[in-house]
């Protein structure tokens, strides 16, 4: 049976060449576990001293909804959770999310890299070419993230693809005027997600439940997936045929499907079930919502 790779997971790959695409771009051709290929563009890992015909490995980053698969290779120098001690460039300020200005310090890591590192504003700044201790706080698209070591442990153990508990502390309303659930990690801190999405798990004021880091925001937000009461990812489910219709773009069917907890999904297929009991895979969880392939 052929191994199915997970989101937040890490694999080797074998490094089997590289390509150029049709916009210039290069790209190197990854094998998976899976015997599958994927692609992870070069020019955001040059610094990683990548070479054909060597096998590295990587985290599966993100599974998007339409299956397409992101490898985040290891970094070969840093871990996230961990301190280092990084070399003082310079202080700049900067616009935030918000608005509102923050006091960045410029660091350089061990390739030369440029990184900002938020800075409070009422510590005094550490000297031109001197050393500083930070945290890697996160890696992504082969660039690091850092953290003051003093901030809290638990910023440093909050890591995409792993699982934590949460418990439901109460419901607000946002600035989009949609309504979120406030919740809070075990180390203290308080995160958000949205009502709409997962209402239906029956959350409470109170409800403790498991939920992975699927990822992070742009202003280093962390994007939480709670655990489903009702599918688990890589299950076999068997779902009812209620009706189908046909794509005229590209031929294929999109199934309307009943399972037994009552739910409606639909998901398309180029081949009508002959039968109205249909075996499905759960790929994926996204949003509170299963994503699904037809055995």
């Amino acid at each position: 049976m052929m191994l199915k790779i997970r989101e937040g997971e890490e694999y080797e790959f074998l490094v089997e060449k590289e390509v150029t695409a049709p916009d210039n771009s290069n790209h190197f051709v990854m094998k998976g576990p899976d015997q599958k290929k994927y692609l992870i563009p070069v020019s955001l890992y040059q610094h990683y001293n990548i070479t054909a015909g060597s096998i590295i490995k990587c985290r599966i980053d993100k599974i998007n909804c339409k299956g397409e698969v992101f490898l985040e290779p290891r970094n070969p120098f840093y871990s996230e959770g961990e301190s280092y001690s990084f070399e003082v460039e310079s202080n700049e300020n900067r616009i935030d999310t918000s608005g509102i200005n923050r006091r960045m310090l410029i660091v350089r890591d061990i390739s030369g890299n440029r990184i900002p590192v938020p800075y409070e504003q009422e510590l005094p700044l550490p000297v031109k070419g001197s050393s500083l201790n930070l945290v890697v706080e996160r890696i992504t698209k082969g660039k690091v993230f850092l953290i003051k070591s003093s901030r809290s442990l638990a910023a440093r153990y909050l890591k995409s693809g792993k699982e934590y508990e949460f418990v439901i502390e109460g419901i607000e309303r946002g600035m989009d005027d949609k309504e979120y659930y406030i919740v809070k990690d075990s180390f203290g801190n308080l995160h958000t997600i949205s009502r709409e999405f997962y209402e239906y798990y029956g959350y409470m004021i109170g409800t403790r439940f498991k939920g992975k880091i699927v990822k992070y925001k742009k202003n280093g937000e962390r994007i939480i997936e709670p655990e489903n009461p009702y599918y688990k990812t890589g299950s076999v489910i068997s779902l009812s045929v209620t009706s189908y219709s046909k794509n005229i773009i590209n031929d294929s069917f999109t199934l309307y499907l009943n399972d037994k907890f009552g739910f409606n999904h639909c998901i398309e297929t180029a081949i009508l079930p002959v039968k109205e009991q249909i075996q499905c895979r759960v790929v994926l969880i996204r949003k509170g919502k299963p994503i699904l392939e037809v055995l």
